[in-house]
C-alpha cells in the first residue's frame, strides 16, 4: 500500500491558508467578509473550465481519463523501499546460488511488484541475459511514456491557465468600458477584470504547476526503481556473489539512507559479537 505523501497534502494547506489569509487582511486584521470581494463565478467558467476544454483539444481522450488518477499519485508516497528490495535480492541470490535458478519458481508468486516478478520469471524461465534486459529496459520506457504524457498534460494546464486568466480581464475590461457613462462600476468593473487573472495565476503556480513537478520527480525515482531492480534480476542470472550484489544495489541509495543503512548493520554486527 502506498504512504501518504504529507509533503503535497502540507503544501497545498499551508498555502492555501497563506492566500486565504493575505486576502482576508484589512488594515493588517482578518476580515473574512472580504473574502466574497475574490469570488466571480463568470470569471471561475473562464479560467477553470475554459482551460480544461482547451486541454481536451490538446490532448487524447486516454490521457484526459488519468486525470484523476494522476492527481491522486500526486499525495502517494513512493511504494518503494530501497533496503527491503536490496534484502529481496540477497535473499533470492543466496536460494539460486544454493538451490539453482529453478528453485526462484517458488518465489515468484510472492512477489508483489509486476516489474520484478517478470524479470525473476524470465530468469527462471532460462531467456538469454540480454533479451531481459531489452524486455525489461522496454518496460521501463513505456512507464516513461505514461508518466510523461500525464505530466506534459499538467503544465499545459498551469500554462493555459494564466492565459484563460487574461481573456477573463479581457473581457472584463470590455464590459467595464461599455459603461463609463456610469463612473460608479468603475471599481467593481475592474475588480472583476482583475479576479481571472487572479484565478489564472493560482491555477499556474499553486496547483497545476508544482503537482507536474511532484509527478516528474516521481516519475525519475520509479525509473531509478526499475533500473536497480534490471540490475539485480541480472546479477542472479550471472550467479554473482549476494553480497556483491548487495554492494551494487546499495549504488542507488539516497547517500543519507545508505548511510543510515551502515550503521544499522555496524550496530547489528557489533551486538552480535556481545552475545
Amino acid at each position: 500500500m502506498k504512504k501518504r505523501d504529507l509533503s503535497t497534502t502540507l503544501g497545498l494547506f499551508l498555502g492555501a491558508l497563506a492566500i486565504i489569509i493575505g486576502m482576508s487582511l484589512d488594515n493588517n486584521k482578518i476580515n473574512l467578509a472580504g473574502l466574497r470581494a475574490f469570488w466571480d463565478l463568470p470569471s471561475v467558467f473562464i479560467t477553470v473550465f475554459g482551460s480544461f476544454f482547451t486541454i481536451m483539444i490538446s490532448f487524447p481522450m486516454e490521457t484526459i481519463k488519468n486525470i484523476p488518477a494522476m492527481i491522486k499519485n500526486a499525495f502517494r508516497g513512493s511504494e518503494y523501499s530501497t533496503g527491503a528490495i536490496i534484502e529481496t535480492f540477497v535473499e533470492l541470490s543466496r536460494k539460486a546460488r544454493k538451490e539453482g535458478l529453478l528453485s526462484l519458481e517458488d518465489e515468484v508468486e510472492q512477489i508483489d511488484d509486476v516489474f520484478l516478478k517478470e524479470g525473476i520469471q524470465m530468469v527462471v524461465d532460462g531467456i538469454e541475459p540480454e533479451t531481459i534486459r531489452e524486455i525489461l529496459e522496454l518496460e521501463v520506457s513505456a512507464m516513461e511514456k505514461r508518466h510523461t504524457d500525464g505530466i506534459n498534460l499538467l503544465k499545459a494546464w498551469a500554462g493555459y491557465g494564466p492565459a484563460y486568466g487574461m481573456i477573463g480581464t479581457l473581457i472584463g475590461l470590455t464590459q467595464m468600458l461599455l459603461k463609463l457613462d456610469d463612473p460608479s462600476t468603475l471599481g467593481p468593473g475592474m475588480a472583476k477584470a482583475i479576479i481571472t487573472s487572479f484565478y489564472g495565476s493560482i491555477l499556474a503556480n499553486f496547483i497545476f504547476g508544482p503537482l507536474a513537478n511532484k509527478l516528474e520527480t516521481r516519475s525519475a525515482d520509479e525509473a531509478d526503481i526499475r533500473e536497480m531492480m534490471l540490475e539485480g534480476v541480472l546479477s542472479i542470472q550471472s550467479g554473482v556473489n549476494p553480497r556483491v550484489i548487495e554492494d551494487k544495489l546499495k549504488t542507488y541509495m539516497p547517500p543519507q539512507e545508505r548511510l543510515s543503512l551502515m550503521k544499522g548493520e555496524a550496530r547489528d554486527g557489533a551486538v552480535m559479537e556481545n552475545e
